[in-house]
C-alpha cells in the first residue's frame, strides 16, 4: 500500500519549515569542490597522506568515520572550512562558506586551496582542475572504506563505483520558502545548459571517452532521473516528495548502523509513518542535478564538473546568476520551448553530456540568452560578480567546453602533457 496523503503532507510541511521565510539582504553562497589527486603518472593518489601535513598547521578538528573508535580519519574542519576524502580515496573535497558574494568566497577559497596544494605537493602528488580521475578506473579498491559507503556499494553494486573517480563542483545558493519549488524545477531544467558550458571530464580510463562530461555520462548508470535532471515539472512540494519516495531506498540508517533495504521508500513510510529523518537520508541518495537542502535553506546546484585552473568560479557564477533569475528563466524557457519544455531539455541534456557545446541547442540562441539572464541576475546583486562569467562567454564564443579541449589535448600531446595542463 502506498503511504497516505497525510504522511506525505506531514513530511512536506516539516521539510518546508526548514527554509527561511524571507531572503537575507543578499543571497549567501557556499561551495563543495571536489578535486582528483593523482601521482605524476596520472594514477589515483591517496588523500589519507594529506592529513598529517594539513593538521600540522593547527586549529583543525579531526573528523572520524566512527568517532567512538577513531579508526578512520575522513576529514578535518576549522571554522567554515572542511577538507574531506570523498567516495574515492583519490578525491579530496574542499567545502567552504557561506559567504555574502562570490568575491568573498573566492578569497577564502584561494587561501584554503593554496593550503591544500601545498599538502598535495609535499607528498609528490598533483591536484587537478578536472572532473574525473584521468587514468585510474572505478573499483572497490579505490573506494574510501567508510561504513555507509560499503553498505551502499553492497546495495547498489557496480554503478556505485563510478563515484570513486568523479569530481564535481557544487554550489549552494540561499533560497527562501516561497522559491522552493521554482528552485527545484527550474534549476533541474537548466542542468543541460550547465553541463554544456561546464563539462570537464572527457578523459578517463587513460583515454578520451565518449562523453565530454564523463562524470554525468557514467553516473547515469545510477538511473537517468535518479542521478540527474528530474523528469517533469512538479506543481507542489507534496507531489515532488511523493516522486522521490517512489525510488528504492538502498540502505536504512539507524544511528550508526546501516541496513540494506532496496525497496521503494513508499513501503517504508507505509509501515513506519512520517519518519522525517529517514526521508532526508533517502533523499540524499537521489542525486538530482539541483537539490533543496534543509540544513542551510539552500539549493545545491550539482551538474558541473570541477573547473580548469584559472576558471575556478565559472560554474558558480552561472549557478548564482540563474538562482537570482528564476522568474526570468521560467519566462524565457516557456516562450522558447512551449508550455512543457521538459522533453526538449531532457534530450538536450543527454546531447550535452556526450558532446558539450557541440550539441545542437534546443532553440536558436538558447544558451546565449540564458547566460545573459544569469548575467542580469548577478548585476542585480550589485557586487560586480558578472565579471566572473568571462570564461563562460569565452566558451560560448568558441563553442568549446573545457572537456572538449581536454580531449583534444590528450589525443595530440599525450597523458603527461595533459596532467601538466590540468594541474593546479
Amino acid at each position: 500500500m502506498p503511504p497516505s496523503d497525510s504522511v506525505i503532507a506531514t513530511i512536506a510541511a516539516r521539510y518546508e519549515s526548514h527554509f527561511r521565510e524571507r531572503l537575507r539582504p543578499i543571497r549567501k553562497v557556499g561551495r563543495e569542490a571536489e578535486f582528483p589527486v593523482v601521482w605524476p603518472d596520472g594514477r589515483a593518489g591517496d588523500v589519507s597522506l594529506l592529513w598529517e601535513t594539513l593538521i600540522a598547521e593547527g586549529g583543525f578538528t579531526p573528523l572520524y568515520d566512527d568517532p567512538a573508535t577513531r579508526t578512520l580519519l575522513v576529514g578535518i574542519e576549522r571554522a567554515n572550512i572542511v577538507y574531506s576524502v570523498e567516495v574515492g580515496r583519490g578525491t579530496v573535497e574542499l567545502s567552504i562558506g557561506p559567504y555574502d558574494d562570490l568575491w568573498e568566497l573566492q578569497i577564502a577559497f584561494d587561501k584554503a586551496l593554496a593550503r591544500l596544494k601545498q599538502a598535495v605537493a609535499s607528498r609528490g602528488m598533483r591536484l587537478l582542475g578536472f572532473g574525473i580521475q584521468p587514468r585510474t578506473r572505478p573499483s572497490a579498491a579505490l573506494m574510501t572504506p567508510r561504513r555507509h559507503y560499503r553498505a551502499l556499494y553492497d546495495a547498489i553494486g557496480a554503478p556505485w563505483l563510478y563515484l570513486t573517480t568523479t569530481a564535481s563542483d557544487q554550489f549552494h545558493v540561499d533560497i527562501c520558502r516561497v522559491e522552493l519549488m521554482d528552485a527545484i524545477n527550474w534549476m533541474n531544467l537548466l542542468s543541460g545548459p550547465l553541463i554544456a558550458l561546464c563539462a570537464n571530464s572527457s578523459v578517463y580510463a587513460g583515454r578520451t571517452g565518449r562523453f565530454v562530461s564523463g562524470r554525468e555520462g557514467l553516473l547515469r548508470s545510477l538511473g537517468e532521473h535518479r542521478y540527474g535532471m528530474t523528469p517533469r515539472y512538479y506543481s507542489s512540494l507534496e507531489e515532488f516528495i511523493e516522486y522521490i519516495c517512489r525510488y528504492d531506498c538502498y540502505v536504512l540508517k539507524d544511528r550508526d548502523c546501516y541496513r540494506r533495504f532496496n525497496r521503494p521508500f513508499t513501503r517504508y513510510l507505509s509501515q513506519h509513518g512520517a519518519d522525517f529523518s529517514a526521508y532526508v537520508w533517502h533523499e540524499h541518495y537521489t542525486w538530482n542535478s539541483a537539490r533543496a537542502r534543509i540544513k542551510n535553506s539552500t539549493v545545491e546546484v550539482r551538474p558541473a564538473c570541477q573547473q580548469p585552473p584559472g576558471e575556478s568560479l565559472a560554474a558558480g557564477a552561472l549557478s548564482v546568476g540563474f538562482v537570482e533569475s528564476l522568474p526570468h528563466v521560467r519566462e524565457f524557457v516557456l516562450a522558447a520551448l512551449g508550455p512543457d519544455p521538459w522533453p526538449a531539455m531532457l534530450a538536450y541534456r543527454r546531447a550535452a553530456v556526450q558532446d558539450g557545446l557541440a550539441a545542437p541547442e534546443p532553440a536558436p540562441g538558447f544558451l546565449a540568452n540564458l547566460v545573459s539572464i544569469a548575467e542580469g541576475g548577478l548585476k542585480r546583486r550589485g557586487r560586480g560578480e558578472e565579471k566572473l562569467l568571462a570564461p563562460i562567454w569565452n566558451r560560448l564564443d568558441r563553442q568549446r567546453a573545457p572537456g572538449q579541449d581536454a580531449g583534444d589535448l590528450l589525443r595530440h600531446r599525450g597523458l603527461a602533457q595533459f596532467i601538466e595542463a590540468v594541474s593546479f
